[in-house]
């Protein structure tokens, strides 16, 4: 992962300086043969050129803060469906970007096996004033639309998931230009085993 990020930011700054030597700005600043107006110049350049680099992809926390084993042995439900097994497992995803975001939504999948029994969502709007929907054609998929999201602002998602078999997860955004779901494990206990996954477990029809 590091290796990852220290190849990133060498490319990101490749593609600043190959901008930088095309720019009519570094000729300008050549002629002044680097004087105080030319260094002035370059800062300014630099840190546009900064910025314009900050903002393409920004980044949305989501920190995977707990997962408890409610059940291990099969329940039956109130409408007779037995359940192999039932875990509680708790996100919040954080506005950690430069923008307020008007609208976004986040997916939330788990096992091709899981069935989610129960979810709701926890903000500074209130308990389950950001709703939660369930995906009727994949029950292991919740569809999670976020409105005003502002910057710093957060929301604690719940989720009774049933029927676990790989324990795994996976959450990405949708229909979203410029922003990122960066996920991180913040569980004080992992006995679980609960992983992340790079890919949708269940294709979306």
């Amino acid at each position: 992962m590091l290796t990852l990020l220290i190849v990133e930011y060498i490319l990101i700054l490749i593609d600043m300086l190959e901008q930088i030597m095309q720019s009519e700005m570094f000729s300008l600043i050549l002629e002044y043969g680097f004087t105080g107006i030319g260094c002035t110049c370059l800062g300014a350049f630099l840190n546009n050129q900064y910025e314009q680099h900050r903002n393409r992809i920004q980044k949305i926390m989501c920190f995977y803060t707990e997962d408890d084993i409610l059940s291990k042995i099969p329940i039956k439900s109130e409408n007779d469906t037995v359940h192999n097994n039932i875990h509680c497992k708790k996100f919040v995803i954080k506005n950690t970007s430069n923008n307020d975001i008007k609208s976004i939504k986040i997916i939330f999948q788990f096992d091709s096996s899981a069935e989610i029994i129960e979810c709701y969502s926890n903000s500074k709007e209130g308990w389950n004033k950001q709703k939660v929907k369930i995906n009727h054609e994949d029950k292991n998929q919740v569809d999670a639309p976020i409105e005003h999201f502002n910057r710093g602002d957060s929301i604690e998602y719940t989720f009774k998931v049933a029927n676990v078999s790989d324990n795994r997860y996976y959450i990405t955004e949708s229909k979203c230009v410029g922003f990122k779901i960066v996920c991180k494990d913040k569980r004080k206990s992992q006995k679980s085993k609960s992983s992340r996954s790079d890919k949708l477990l269940v294709e979306r029809h």
